[in-house]
C-alpha cells in the first residue's frame, strides 16, 4: 500500500468515524437539553475518547509498555460503544419520524442512553470470553477409510498484538491441544504487529501441536503489518505459512493456503495467483482450501475444492457491522454447502477493535472428517 493511498485511507476513516461522535453527541446533547457548559465538558470526552483509539492502536502495535494495554482496550471499547450508540440512535431517530413531541425527544434519548450502555455492557462481557469450541462433522465420499474421524482445529483472527497477554494466548493454545487435532489451520489475522519486539509471544506460538502440523496463510493484517515480519514469527513459532501453495497431508489431504486477495491487489501483488493455484488441484485428494476472505468460494469449488476454511469477517462482533457484514459477504457466517463443496466462515478465535460481541462469540472450530 502506497503512502497516498494509506493517507486517502486514514483520512476517510478518520471522518466517518468523527462523524459518529459527532452524531452521538448531538443527540445526547440536544435531546437531554444539556446547557452549553455542560456540552463542553462532553464534547471534551468525546474528542479524548476518539483519540484514545488511535492512541491505542499505534502503541500496541509498536511499543511493549505496561500504558499501552488500557489505553488500547479503552479505545477499542469506545469505539464499539459508538458503534452500538449509532445503531440505537438511529432506530430512536426513525421513532420520531412518528412521534415528533418534545417530550418523546427528551424520554427516547434517556432510553437510547440506557440501552446503549446496557447493550455495550454486555458486549464487552460476551466478546472478552474464552472462546467455544464448535464441533462440526463432515462427510466425504473421497475421503479414506484411514482417515474417517480426522480433525482439524480452524483458528483465525486472533489479531496478537503488543497489549495482549502472553496467558491469554496460553489458554487458546491450551484449548486447541486439548482437542488433540491431526492438523491446526490458521486462517489469516494472526498478528498485528511487530511481536519480535516481545519474544515471549513466538515462545507461546511454538506450543500449538498437531500430528501433521500448524497452517497458516496471509490475511489483511499480515499485509498491514509486513509479510516478511509475519513470515518470520511464523518460522520462529514452527508454523508453515501457505502462500498460494499446496501441500500433501497424511497423503491424501490436498491442503491449499492463498494469500488475502483483496488486500494483495491493493498492496501491487500480482492477482492471478488464485487460478494458478487452484487450477494444479488434484481431484481425487479431497482438497481443502484456506482463504481469509470467504467469497472466492464459488470460484474455488468450480475447480474442484471440497472444503473451504474462511474467516475475516468476524461475524460482525456488534451493531451495525453485523448487519454490514450480511450484505458485504455472500457467506459471511456459518456453514454453507453448495453442491458437494461446504465453506465454513468463523466468526474468529478472537477480535479486532472493540473487546465485544454482541450476537456472535469467539470460537475454535473443530472439524472432524467423515467417510
Amino acid at each position: 500500500m502506497t503512502k497516498l493511498h494509506f493517507l486517502i485511507f486514514l483520512t476517510i476513516f478518520s471522518s466517518v468515524y468523527l462523524g459518529m461522535h459527532y452524531y452521538v453527541y448531538s443527540r445526547v446533547a440536544g435531546g437531554l437539553f444539556l446547557p452549553s457548559n455542560i456540552r463542553v465538558i462532553l464534547r471534551i470526552v468525546f474528542l479524548l475518547s476518539a483519540l484514545s483509539f488511535f492512541i491505542g492502536e499505534t502503541y500496541s502495535q509498536r511499543v511493549v509498555s505496561p500504558i499501552a494495554k488500557p489505553i488500547a482496550f479503552y479505545g477499542t471499547a469506545w469505539m464499539g460503544v459508538i458503534a452500538i450508540a449509532i445503531t440505537v440512535f438511529l432506530l430512536a431517530d426513525i421513532l420520531r419520524i412518528f412521534f415528533r413531541s418534545e417530550s418523546f425527544r427528551y424520554y427516547s434519548t434517556i432510553s437510547a442512553v440506557c440501552l446503549t450502555l446496557l447493550l455495550s455492557a454486555y458486549s464487552l462481557f460476551n466478546g472478552t470470553r474464552q472462546p467455544v469450541v464448535k464441533t462440526i462433522e463432515l462427510g466425504f465420499q473421497k475421503l479414506p477409510d484411514n482417515l474417517n474421524g480426522f480433525t482439524i482445529v480452524h483458528l483465525s483472527d486472533l489479531h496478537i498484538n503488543l497489549a495482549k497477554s502472553q496467558k491469554w494466548l496460553q489458554k487458546i493454545i491450551d484449548k486447541t491441544n486439548g482437542l488433540n487435532p491431526d492438523l491446526i489451520v490458521i486462517t489469516g489475522d494472526l498478528i498485528d504487529g511487530d511481536l519480535c519486539k516481545a519474544n515471549h509471544f513466538c515462545d507461546t506460538l511454538v506450543r500449538f501441536k498437531s500430528n501433521n502440523g500448524v497452517y497458516a496463510i496471509a490475511g489483511n493484517h499480515e499485509f498491514y503489518a509486513g509479510i516478511e515480519l509475519f513470515e518470520k514469527i511464523a518460522e520462529n513459532s514452527n508454523i508453515t505459512v501457505l502462500r498460494n501453495e499446496k501441500v500433501m497431508i497424511a497423503d491424501n489431504i490436498e491442503l491449499i493456503g492463498i494469500d488475502d486477495v483483496q488486500t494483495a491487489k491493493r498492496f501491487n501483488e500480482p492477482t492471478d495467483f488464485v487460478d494458478k493455484t487452484l487450477n494444479s488441484i488434484n481431484n481425487k485428494n479431497l482438497v481443502i482450501l484456506l482463504s481469509h476472505q470467504p467469497d472466492v468460494f464459488d470460484k474455488a469449488r468450480r475447480y474442484g475444492v471440497d472444503l473451504q476454511l474462511s474467516g475475516h469477517t468476524h461475524a460482525g462482533q456488534i451493531p451495525p457491522f453485523d448487519i454490514i457484514v450480511q450484505f458485504a459477504f455472500r457467506y459471511p457466517y456459518g456453514l454453507y454447502k453448495r453442491g458437494s463443496s461446504y465453506i465454513y466462515t468463523t466468526s474468529g478465535t478472537d477480535l479486532w477493535g472493540p473487546p465485544m460481541r454482541l450476537f456472535s462469540k469467539n470460537e475454535i472450530i473443530k472439524i472432524v472428517l467423515k467417510k
